[in-house]
């Protein structure tokens, strides 16, 4: 009961900072993950899952109120799961995939009747000028949305792992396998879609070392991203230089 409850409170902290706070990124898989281990008492594995999810759900854009998959949800049931099960963060993804998709269909259900009724009822109130009653209207389908979505996450922890687990163990070994090799895959096309965004031809010699200090010193990412700030940082520098320009200012 208590890690149901501090799940789902997770999840309205997340769905807060989206639509609360600006958001603020901090609904994020890699914080909702972090957050799950820490309430399932693993921290850093919770924040490795989170942070694989991340890359995966990279791509993962809302357009016109269409959300393509609820990554929040996702990424929480998905690493509570695994670590509930003792399994690696492959399961997480094999898990966190259709739930995520599942969530986002949810999610579009729902804004699909808000629009009805907002038609319905809001014009009417833009006509007569209650433009209080809009404003309380607007809030209060996003609440009772944060509830609902909140209660999904509540009750599928508070039914526990029997199900999951037991299904798990019904699916082959060599599709697991599978599976978590597909989840690798979606890593890197996390990361070719982030390049697709970020891609200048003059960083292309970048590109390459990064890729040769990766193979061949066995850098991780952290050290590689250390190393990237430090030359962005000299370039920036050097590009002011040449322009008769005070770097520092």
């Amino acid at each position: 009961m208590q890690t149901a409850i501090l799940l789902g409170l997770v999840y309205a902290f997340a769905w807060s900072m989206d639509n609360i706070a600006g958001s603020s990124f901090m609904d994020r898989p890699i914080v909702c993950g972090a957050l799950t281990g820490l309430v399932m008492g693993n921290f850093e594995q919770g924040l490795v899952i989170g942070g694989t999810l991340e890359l995966v759900w990279m791509g993962f854009i809302s357009y016109a109120g269409i959300i393509n998959g609820e990554t929040r949800i996702g990424a929480i049931l998905g690493t509570y799961f695994a670590l509930a099960t003792g399994n690696s963060f492959d399961v997480a993804i094999s898990i966190a995939m259709p739930i995520a998709i599942l969530g986002g269909n949810v999610s579009n259900a729902y804004n699909i009747v808000v629009s009805y009724l907002m038609h319905r009822w809001a014009d009417k109130w833009a006509e007569e000028g209650n433009y209080k009653k809009i404003g309380q209207f607007h809030l209060g389908v996003g609440f009772v949305k944060l509830f609902f979505m909140t209660a999904i996450v509540f009750l599928t922890v508070l039914l526990g792992t029997g199900a999951i687990t037991s299904l798990i163990n019904v699916i082959p070994e060599n599709v697991l396998n599978g599976l978590g090799k597909a989840g690798e895959m979606l890593t890197a096309v996390g990361f070719g879609m982030l390049l697709n965004i970020l891609w200048d031809k003059r960083f292309i010699g970048l590109y390459f070392v990064g890729f040769a200090v990766a193979a061949f010193l066995n850098l991780n990412v952290i050290a590689i991203t250390i190393i990237a700030t430090g030359l962005g940082f000299v370039a920036m520098y050097t590009s002011g230089n040449e322009k008769g320009e005070d770097a520092y200012e």
